[in-house]
């Protein structure tokens, strides 16, 4: 038998910007619209802002330059600088031609959500922690307002422009946006950290052989070392340049990462598995560890990341659409407001050749056009990071944490303009945006060139 009961909404706020979600993207999003004067909000689910960099355990934000050159700056690269300046980040080395893996910056997450608060607070933005959007109410192609759960019961945020950094395209989705989600998705990831960890001269090929057995016998799976790299585990050049034991950056011996799959972030349930599954990943791997690395006798798990961090789920349509064959050959559209630069980068569902790699030719740096970042149908949506609007290999390479900065930056300050004017985000003045966005020091395709 239905029944109609009336929902209570406890209060009610109202803002120029409202930012769903505090990754990487919506950090920068928020800082960039308050820094521009519009009265800003971020709602976010978890307790600190960063996403995937630091709640995800994925604390090596890449990549912040190309082909020897710098393509990123703005809000993202001030984070790192100013990490890096207290001690507290790595930042990639001259002249910048390392391969992709090592030109990341390695930095501490703890201090990195520290940083974060303060930058977004100096700015002015409203931080909503464990505050997420549960009912996006839209009609017409136009968002008026959201209503997130808190302590009290319901609440609803009003606002003039809205900005999905779901990581996940939920709130698109809810809003009622046109979205993609592939058949097949790329595997996840749940980070863990080792510690008590000791210094001992190790026997690599001896482990080798003893992390063969222990998959032969089925004690150990192929996804719970990513690519089957025990190495990479116990010298912390794995996944980065690697830092020494006594240093505070989270890539370094005992840092591991392991592939979750199958895995759908976008579903609860394929959520839930994921979580569980990530966890016994863990728990194998610290056992062999304990048994079969010298100075890893006494391990235990120091930090594992609250949730199972995905690559690829849903990706919202927008107004421009980056395609795979655009993105490289280094195609910068005129409307384009960042560069993005990282190998199409597909994790696959197997350990013996875990990626599809296309690499970016010498030159070839791609640019994301606003249209990228306004939801088709919507005249006050936005979205930014790996919800983007793109194919799926292209999505592969725009979805790392640099080029997230950058389209938050963008979108972020798009947003502002739009709500100072009072006009759709479809009706500001683009080049008044580019310029606005070089000004501010992001560098800006057809601006700054970097080829």
């Amino acid at each position: 038998m239905m029944t109609t009961e009336t929902i209570r909404i406890q209060g009610e706020e109202s803002y120029d910007v409202v930012v769903c979600g505090g990754g990487t993207a919506g950090f920068c999003a928020a800082v960039a619209a308050a820094r521009e004067g519009a009265k800003t909000c971020v709602l976010e689910r978890f307790g600190a802002l960063g996403g995937t960099m630091t709640i995800g355990g994925v604390s090596a934000p890449a990549l912040f330059h190309a082909h020897g050159k710098q393509i990123i700056a703005g809000i993202g690269w001030e984070l790192m600088t100013t990490l890096a300046k207290n001690g507290f980040a790595q930042l990639p080395p001259a002249p910048f031609n390392l391969r992709h893996p090592q030109m990341a910056v390695e930095l501490n997450a703890f201090e990195a959500e520290v940083e974060m608060n303060r930058m977004a607070e100096t700015a002015g933005v409203h931080l909503c922690y464990h505050q997420p959007v549960v009912y996006v109410c839209a009609e017409g192609g136009h968002v008026s307002s959201v209503l997130i759960s808190t302590q009290k019961g319901l609440k609803r945020i009003c606002g003039k422009v809205f900005i999905d950094c779901s990581g996940d395209g939920s709130v698109s989705v809810m809003a009622g946006a046109e979205y993609e989600l592939s058949d097949e998705l790329q595997p996840a990831s749940l980070n863990s950290i080792l510690m008590n960890l000791r210094e001992a001269e190790k026997d690599d090929a001896a482990i080798k052989r003893a992390y063969n057995q222990s998959l032969e016998s089925g004690d150990m799976q192929p996804q719970d070392i990513w690519g089957k790299n025990i190495g990479g585990l116990t010298t912390g050049r794995g996944r980065g340049r690697g830092a020494s034991l006594d240093e505070c950056y989270a890539i370094n011996p005992g840092n591991n990462l392991n592939h979750v799959y199958p895995f759908n972030g976008a579903d609860e349930e394929s959520r839930t598995r994921g979580e569980i599954d990530g966890r016994e990943s863990i728990a194998r791997t610290v056992k062999f560890v304990r048994a079969h690395v010298p100075g890893y006798e006494r391990a235990y798990v120091a930090s594992v990341s609250p949730l199972v961090s995905a690559r690829e789920s849903r990706r919202i349509v927008g107004n421009a659409y980056i395609t795979v064959e655009n993105y490289v050959n280094g195609v910068c559209p005129p409307d384009s407001v960042c560069y993005s630069f990282y190998p199409v980068d597909v994790h696959r569902g197997t350990e013996d050749k875990p990626l599809d790699n296309v690499f970016l030719d010498e030159g070839r740096v791609p640019g994301i056009p606003l249209g990228a970042l306004i939801a088709r149908g919507f005249d006050n949506l936005m979205m930014a990071g790996r919800i983007a609007s793109g194919d799926r290999r292209a999505q592969s390479a725009y979805r790392v944490q640099a080029s997230c900065m950058a389209m938050g930056e963008a979108a972020g300050t798009a947003a502002a303009a739009a709500a100072k004017r009072g006009v759709r985000v479809t009706e500001i003045d683009v080049d008044a945006l580019r310029r606005r966005l070089h000004d501010n020091g992001m560098l800006v395709p057809g601006i700054d060139n970097v080829r």
